[in-house]
């Protein structure tokens, strides 16, 4: 009972912030996330386990922060989670559905969205797909326990789900760098697509597309700063490769400028596609200091975040002048009048085009 009174007051709270909408209160209200949530769940570094600390178990289910349920076999990189409630009522308010409305939801996951959207809409109208068959089998079973007998399958969420479309929306619960044609393809005309995005660089914000009346494209702004576990096959690499005729120097930009703030990084990633980014802490450094650094699996560049206008503070191999790349995109994002993610859009053509832009389709950047 305590939990149901601290789930519902959740509900109201996101009800009062905005993030979710009236239409959807009562489904948030009558499908909490308890009921998907797994007897495992992976936080603080440990597992809780709901029959060792039921009482933890049950907090941590009708909290606003996401749950880690599946790592992968490093034992630390999360493969899958049950997103913060937060992040879930914003991305279902800007789906936008309406009584009648068939979606798809990619990443079944626990299968909590699958079961408010079937709560909303029927459980007719909705289709989930989801890549690892574990997951898939346990959200039906979830689903099926709760009267939420949505269509599951089994399969690449990038495929989409052809024998089930067309679709009036497509719901998409992990990060993409490239928005995959067959999305679009199986999106009726003036259909809408929401799905996380995000760069090499930065991870990143959420996308809202809008097909259009060919249906051969899509295009919409980023609508909230959110981030989300990769999409297997898109989760950028780790970097690692040899690094030769090193090159020294000072940096004209603060690196902290950059890994402090997220509209900045954003923009830098969208400006610079394909480039990747850490902060680590550089042990072999003489000043034993923390660096940040970029590649692109070719060219590599790290600057220190102290001292970074020291003769040395930058290193970089490569054809390209990575480092000076970085701060010159950011110089063009101050510019620019430091615009947030939600100044930014994405058109994306079933052939595989993308085009990033600045405050309107037809102001290109990149």
């Amino acid at each position: 009972m305590e939990h149901h009174v601290k789930w519902n007051a959740l509900a109201g709270a996101l009800r009062e912030s905005g993030a979710l909408s009236a239409d959807w209160e009562p489904v948030f209200r009558a499908v909490p996330r308890r009921l998907f949530v797994p007897d495992r769940i992976h936080h603080g570094g440990e597992w809780v386990d709901r029959a060792e600390r039921p009482d933890e178990w049950g907090e941590l289910a009708v909290s606003d922060i996401p749950l880690v349920t599946q790592l992968e076999e490093d034992g630390s990189t999360p493969s899958s989670s049950s997103s913060m409630p937060t992040v879930v009522a914003q991305m279902l308010r800007h789906l936008q559905v309406a009584d009648g409305v068939r979606v798809l939801d990619i990443g079944t996951g626990t299968g909590w969205t699958a079961g408010l959207l079937a709560r909303r809409l029927g459980a007719e109208n909705v289709t989930t797909v989801e890549s690892d068959s574990g997951l898939a089998a346990a959200a039906r079973r979830r689903l099926e326990a709760n009267g939420l007998p949505v269509t599951a399958v089994v399969g690449d969420g990038m495929l989409g789900h052809p024998a089930g479309a067309p679709y009036d929306r497509v719901h998409v619960t992990a990060a993409v760098q490239r928005v995959p044609g067959a999305l679009i393809e199986q999106t009726v005309p003036g259909g809408v697509i929401v799905v996380p995005y995000g760069t090499a660089f930065c991870n990143g914000g959420l996308l809202k597309l809008t097909v259009a009346e060919d249906g051969r494209s899509a295009s919409g702004p980023f609508v909230e700063d959110v981030a989300f576990v990769w999409v297997r096959g898109q989760r950028p690499g780790s970097g690692e490769f040899e690094i030769e005729d090193v090159r020294h120097g000072p940096s004209a930009l603060d690196p902290a400028a950059v890994a402090e703030h997220t509209d900045a990084a954003f923009a830098i990633g969208l400006r610079l596609p394909g480039l990747f980014r850490q902060e680590v802490w550089a042990g072999y450094d003489r000043l034993g200091t923390g660096r940040f650094e970029v590649w692109d699996g070719v060219s590599y560049a790290h600057c220190r975040l102290a001292d970074w206008g020291g003769e040395h503070a930058v290193s970089r191999s490569g054809p390209r002048e990575l480092w000076d790349e970085v701060t010159a995109a950011h110089a063009w994002w101050r510019r620019q009048g430091e615009p947030g993610l939600d100044r930014f859009g994405l058109t994306v053509t079933a052939a595989g085009e993308h085009r990033v832009w600045l405050d309107e389709p037809d102001r290109v950047i990149g």
